[in-house]
């Protein structure tokens, strides 16, 4: 007994001292926080933490030294010092500060980004999945009818033609079977490649949201937006650093704003107090040269702003056809369940029997029917999925925090 329990701890903890665990969606989402793409803006934030814009309060210190003859000996003796432009301090701090929040506004962008794609694999998965489950299930079903073919005779001879469709049929679904095996495969590679686990992935043991909770959660988001979108605010962020970039640009043509100058002459007078004098000059802000270059930054900044708006145009747009969309989809799919639970308490083989004007031609046709219906059911279900996660991305709720798996059942934090 002890060495069967012994086993059975050992059995449990090597899976987790290497590494492994059963897969779960909330793990494998929490993997876009290490993705690959966040390591750029990563690498600037760090340096930033450590580095920073800000000039010194003195931007140039000069010595000057000359003789009054036309020899070796030095009289003349001028330090000069040049204070930097107070404005050009403020304008660098503020850039620093507006460069960090960009920084991090990207760092959330590439998060979202590999969140929205890993949310999108599980979806992917998960269509794949149940459309191996369903054309298994129909599969039985046509194997049924050949066997009853090939048994058939006298009132229920064989008829050749439906014999063929049926056998066709069945190749058809076999290899849409095999083609999807190796979507799950490809799609389960992508998976291990990031997080690792052991086993298959099985959906029926996982509680997935079903499609009234979505349409459910999509109508309280439409009617209460309160997210915001991640592009948009980027893009804002982007416009008020290249402002800031400007500011910077303008004070920096003005950085000559005086200079103070300790001198010392040993020629002017006798005594050692009388050798030192002092300058100051002050730079009258009459004319500037890099007016005409500061207007076409000038410019170019209105257009960005000109850019955003448009963005944000588009964005209202995006939203609205997301609903205009999952209207027309969750329309499509009661249709499709309906019929679909309707022809499916219809039992096939059970309709095939002595006495009834049934054909094995019309069993045949009613299986391809229900093959049909389930594929456009899963065809649209899947894009009821999509457009709600699209939605999502847009409003910003995707890598809104806390952090929620918006395929779960209860919407689990992870």
């Amino acid at each position: 007994m002890r060495r069967y329990i012994f086993l059975l701890i050992i059995s449990l903890i090597i899976p987790v001292i290497n590494g492994y665990c059963q897969f779960d969606m909330e793990g494998f989402l929490s993997t876009a926080k290490s993705d690959i793409s966040l390591n750029p803006s990563q690498a600037k934030l760090d340096f930033l933490d450590e580095n920073n814009f800000n000039g010194p309060w003195i931007s140039r210190v000069e010595f000057r030294t000359r003789s009054n003859n036309a020899d070796f000996s030095q009289e003349d003796f001028r330090l000069r010092f040049t204070p930097a432009n107070p404005a050009e301090l403020k304008a660098n701090k503020r850039y620093h500060s507006k460069q960090l929040e960009l920084l991090n506004l990207e760092q959330h962008e590439k998060f979202n980004d590999a969140l929205k794609q890993r949310y999108l694999i599980i979806v992917n998965h998960l269509f794949e999945f149940e459309k191996i489950a369903y054309l298994e299930n129909q599969l039985k079903i046509n194997r049924q009818l050949i066997i009853i073919m090939n048994k058939s005779s006298g009132a229920y001879s064989m008829d050749l033609g439906d014999l063929i469709d049926t056998e066709s049929n069945e190749l058809d679904m076999t290899l849409s079977i095999e083609n999807s095996k190796i979507e799950l495969d490809e799609i389960e590679f992508l998976i291990r490649d990031v997080y690792q686990y052991e086993g298959e992935i099985d959906w029926t043991e996982e509680e997935v949201i079903e499609v009234q909770d979505i349409l459910n959660l999509f109508a309280e988001f439409k009617d209460h937006p309160t997210g915001q979108n991640i592009y948009l605010t980027k893009l804002d962020q982007r416009n008020t650093l290249k402002a800031e970039r400007f500011n910077i640009e303008k004070s920096e043509s003005l950085r000559n704003i005086g200079y103070f100058q300790a001198e010392y002459d040993t020629d002017r007078g006798n005594e050692t107090s009388e050798h030192f004098g002092y300058q100051i000059g002050i730079r009258i802000p009459i004319v500037n040269p890099d007016k005409p270059d500061l207007n076409r930054k000038k410019l170019a900044l209105m257009d960005d702003e000109a850019v955003l708006e448009e963005k944000k145009d588009d964005y209202k747009r995006a939203l609205e056809l997301s609903v205009l969309r999952m209207d027309h989809f969750a329309n499509q799919y009661k249709e499709i369940d309906e019929k679909l639970v309707a022809v499916s308490k219809q039992n096939l083989i059970g309709l095939h029997s002595p006495g009834k004007s049934i054909k094995i031609s019309d069993l045949i046709k009613m299986n391809e029917f229900l093959i049909d219906l389930q594929a456009k059911k899963n065809t649209v279900k899947k894009k009821i999925y999509e457009t709600y996660l699209k939605y999502l991305d847009l409003n910003g709720k995707l890598s809104e925090a806390p952090l929620r798996n918006y395929l779960s059942k209860n919407l689990t934090e992870f």
